[in-house]
């Protein structure tokens, strides 16, 4: 039982781990290479790769706790 709980928490570090940080980047590299790639395009990339981390964090929370909700039953 510790043995599966161990390994499902570490599940759930990586799906929120990854989700936030590759849908942040991808949205920052996105933005970026659409800009015109002065100082304003670099401030928008960074704003977008907030707001894509934000989302993912998001999807990610639901994820993880889907998964909990089905461990539970």
């Amino acid at each position: 039982m510790a043995l599966r709980f161990a390994v499902e928490f570490l599940k759930s570090i990586a799906i929120v781990s990854a989700l936030t940080l590759g849908t942040g980047f991808a949205s920052e590299i996105l933005v970026f290479a659409l800009s015109d790639r002065d100082v304003s395009g670099a401030f928008g990339s960074g704003l977008a790769g907030i707001a894509g981390g934000i989302f993912g964090l998001v999807i990610a929370v639901v994820i993880v706790l889907r998964r909990i909700a089905d461990v539970e039953e």
